[in-house]
């Protein structure tokens, strides 16, 4: 037994001293942005998404007026996706398509954005969906300024999830009050899904609801405002 671990530790060392090895081969010139570039590329096919960002941030700051700095800029949002970075994902394509608002891969970067924003809504409808409101507003836009993309068509698919979830968010809270027997809150909510989501299979639970409550509460009228002329001539 003593051997086995014996020869393991010395395998072990012996690994720890090859990485160690592999990684001082890596050295690159700060000075050169290219070089730089290249070597982040390579760490992203090593997910060593860390090492990349780090790289990538080189770049783009010492060498703003290179032609990488932009490219670095993309790829750093690029990076906080692959890594599950959501939200820093979007801000980081938010902040090139506003600097960057005539570039040829500005359709790319606005489809990340409302991607990215997809991907950073929680499951759980219970949950707060801000993030899932931000994506179909983010889709909406790109697909209104780029309609003839290959992405466009994935992204109206998208939208159709992103309305169903937002829909069965309102529900929920609309059965909340439902419940409670608070009437005039779950009609609230149960006439916006209908305006905002009616194609959704929500909408049609929301409109048994409200006619339930029709029925069984009939909606307050609204109090007439005096007329500001009365009595004048």
């Amino acid at each position: 037994m003593n051997a086995v671990k014996k020869i393991f530790s010395i395998l072990l060392a012996t690994a720890v001293v090859v990485s160690l090895f592999s990684c001082a081969g890596k050295d690159v010139d700060e000075n050169d942005p290219a070089a730089l570039y290249k070597e982040a590329e390579e760490e992203i096919e090593d997910e060593h998404y860390q090492m990349a960002l780090d790289k990538f941030r080189t770049v783009k700051n010492k060498f703003p007026y290179s032609k990488y700095a932009i490219d670095a800029q993309m790829r750093i949002a690029d990076v906080y996706f692959l890594q599950e970075s959501f939200a820093e994902a979007a801000q980081a394509y938010e902040s090139f398509r506003d600097l960057h608002p005539k570039h040829e891969r500005l359709p790319y970067a606005m489809y990340r954005i409302g991607k990215s924003y997809q991907q950073d809504t929680p499951g759980n409808i219970a949950r707060d969906l801000t993030a899932a409101q931000k994506a179909l507003d983010a889709y909406q836009e790109f697909i209104r300024r780029f309609p003839n993309t290959p992405e466009a068509t994935v992204a109206k698919k998208d939208i159709s999830e992103l309305r169903k979830t937002l829909a069965e968010k309102e529900l929920y809270i609309g059965n909340f009050y439902f419940k409670r027997d608070q009437p005039d809150a779950a009609r609230n909510r149960f006439v916006k899904l209908l305006d905002a989501y009616p194609e959704t299979m929500a909408a049609k639970e929301a409109k048994i609801k409200l006619d339930k409550l029709n029925k069984k509460t009939p909606q307050k009228p609204k109090k007439k405002e005096p007329d500001s002329n009365a009595g004048t001539e």
